[in-house]
């Protein structure tokens, strides 16, 4: 009974560890995906993509080699595990040098030291495919497989080790010399995560060996241990990374990961757990088990998205703290936008219902154009009017009706109601006062319907189509605003990194769109006549800056000195300096930071307590980072034309 019983376990624990391992292939997949699709035009972005296409091919042949039938395969896939084994060294730190360069620094040794790890990988992987010198022949048993070691595998793990640990310390210094608070805290998960693809493809069973098998059990507790660990860390370093070469608001792109995160590999776990866990031979109500996975599938899928709906407002108050009345505010308002087809459509579902009420046989809704009362515009029309006819009759009609005052919306009396030869004229008046949006028209030829019943439905009616109405007549001034904003957005959306070249602000985010971005003024700022911050600053990456370097012999840090200059410039008011209350942030910005005097004769000299100072300086720094965004916009701009 005890040896059916560490059967039992050990069958639990091959089960889970093929699980995970399919798990982790899933989820690289499905990582590369979303890289690819959403960052790949950024350098940290290709670097990342690199890396995980490398380990999604080690896991591919995990996969294989675990759930393979023929024994005679299995040196294969063991074999093609190498095609990904050999180069994530490489693509690890390739992935460093890629963030060291973002941050305004380099890696030691630069792309030179990169393409040597590739190189060093190639020369591994052609040692794999067709010599024995580092790994050859094989052991197996049961689903544990591995091949032996060479006797230049020694070499392979010590350029392993070396590599890992030098792109390691390559995103500790990255860390260092990041200037936000943000990006410290992206590189500060990816630190803690890093080493998360080389534990999943080091071929440690090469170098260990299996147990016998009394012990599998321990290999495979451990291999689950190890797996759980490495999909933890991909999702995070694939959180950490999202932001890179991304010019979108953090909230947009955490939540556009979130969706596809949930939606994607969250769902495909759980098609695959329900997949491996139906049991190879099973019957349920006659069905075998292909016909039973069929339903299976389906139905998880359908379940993984409706807990997806439910979860989702406990998931937007964990991610948006602070901005959780604003996304609710966004995602309602864009339930309610309408089309010019629903504005439509929902007036005519009113219009059929008040045909039917009052027995017409059709009927129309004309509007009246923005600030001219005197015309009217078609609408809709249904059922037997033809055309809509006299509308300069009409619309004489409804002056007179604007100017015997405003009704309330939802109620009508008979005397509103005008008697034509061909049927009723039912005005719809605004909600503000002495506004008329239109008319509503009923080809209903007798003259005892409007009866309190009617009309007081018909009031509820009307009072419907006059919402809608209003509705889509602000949504058009909105979408106004909006169409004069988008020259201004075209400037943004050219930042993004373009095919074939990097963008110059290829940052975690931004610095001129980060909430940062004051911040990193203020940095440059405190070092204006000097220092490694200064030279090391990401506001050197600007556009204005560059343009401004063309002027400035080709240095950087005089043309940035330059702009800031120009920026606090900017504050000067006209006329003659002074120091009255109009003057003040300037006063404080000159003083401090181009004559380099103490806070406290700052204050003096402006008759301000300290703390009063420190509030007006902080005041002064938001400006200048306002007034350097609107000039790195304009320089983009044309920079772009």
């Amino acid at each position: 009974m005890l040896n059916n019983l560490v059967a039992s376990y050990s069958d639990v624990l091959v089960a889970l560890d093929r699980f995970l391992a399919a798990a982790i292939l899933l989820m690289c997949f499905s990582i590369l995906v979303y890289i690819v699709t959403h960052n790949l035009f950024s350098t940290v972005g290709r670097a990342f993509a690199a890396l995980m296409l490398f380990v999604t091919v080690v896991y591919v042949g995990d996969v294989a080699v675990q759930n393979l039938s023929r024994a005679r395969y299995v040196w294969f896939w063991l074999r093609f595990q190498w095609l990904g084994i050999a180069f994530v060294p490489a693509a690890c730190l390739h992935l460093a040098n890629s963030l060291l360069v973002t941050v305004n620094g380099g890696a030691p040794g630069g792309r030179k030291v990169v393409i040597a790890g590739y190189l060093c990988g190639l020369c591994f992987l052609g040692l794999t495919l067709f010599t024995d010198l580092l790994v050859w022949d094989g052991v197996q048993l049961g689903s544990v497989a591995h091949l032996k070691a060479g006797p230049l595998f020694w070499l392979f793990s010590l350029y392993f080790a070396a590599t890992t640990a030098l792109g390691a310390a390559s995103i500790a210094l990255a860390r260092q010399r990041a200037a936000t608070r943000a990006s410290r805290r992206r590189l500060t998960y990816l630190t803690a995560s890093f080493i998360g693809p080389a534990i999943g493809v080091f071929p440690f069973l090469v170098v260990a060996g299996l147990p016998g098998e009394s012990v599998l059990w321990v290999v495979n507790l451990l291999s689950i241990a190890g797996s759980t660990a490495v999909m933890l860390m991909l999702v995070v370093m694939a959180y950490s990374l999202a932001y890179y070469g991304v010019l979108m608001p953090e909230r947009v792109v955490k939540q556009s990961f979130m969706e596809f995160l949930l939606r994607g590999p969250m769902a495909g776990v759980c098609v695959l757990l329900v997949m491996l866990a139906a049991p190879e031979r099973v019957a349920v109500l006659g069905l075998e088990r292909d016909a039973f996975l069929v339903f299976a599938v389906i139905s998880m899928l359908v379940l993984v998205q409706v807990a997806i709906g439910l979860v989702r407002p406990f998931l937007d108050a964990l991610a948006y703290r602070q901005d959780r009345e604003e996304v609710a505010w966004l995602r309602e308002l864009e339930r309610r936008l309408l089309t010019t087809t629903d504005y439509r459509q929902v007036l005519e579902n009113v219009l059929v219902a008040a045909c039917d009420l009052v027995g017409a046989q059709g009927g129309f809704i004309a509007t009246v154009p923005p600030g001219d009362l005197g015309e009217l515009r078609p609408e809709v029309a249904v059922g037997a009017v033809g055309g809509i006819p006299q509308l300069p009759e009409i619309a004489a009609w409804l002056v007179g009706q604007c100017r015997q005052g405003a009704r309330e919306v939802g109620s009508i009396e008979a005397a509103e109601v005008w008697r034509r030869a061909d049927g009723w004229l039912v005005p719809l008046p605004g909600r503000e006062r002495g506004a008329t949006l239109g008319v509503m028209g009923l080809s209903a030829p007798r003259e005892d319907i409007f009866h309190e019943d009617v009309l007081q439905e018909l009031g509820f009616l009307r009072e419907r189509a006059v919402a809608v109405m209003e509705d889509m007549h602000l949504q058009r001034q909105v979408f106004a605003v909006l169409n004069r904003l988008l020259p201004e957005m075209d400037s943004v959306r050219r930042w993004q990194p373009t095919r074939g070249r990097s963008s110059p602000l290829s940052m975690a985010a931004s610095p001129v769109l980060s909430p940062e971005f004051p911040a990193l003024v203020r940095a440059a700022l405190r070092h204006y006549w000097g220092g490694s911050s200064l030279r090391q600053s990401p506001l050197l990456q600007l556009h204005v800056v560059r343009q401004a370097m063309r002027s400035e012999e080709g240095n950087p840090v005089r043309a940035l000195r330059a702009v800031l200059a120009q920026a606090i410039e900017a504050l000067r008011p006209p006329g003659e300096r002074c120091f009255t209350s109009e003057w003040l942030l300037y006063n404080v910005l000159e003083m401090k930071y181009i004559q380099g005097l103490r806070a406290k004769e700052i204050a003096r000299r402006l008759a301000l307590s300290e703390s009063d100072f420190y509030r007006k300086q902080r005041a002064a720094v938001e400006e200048v980072a306002r007034i350097l965004a609107e000039m790195e916009l304009r320089a983009a701009a044309v920079e772009g034309m």
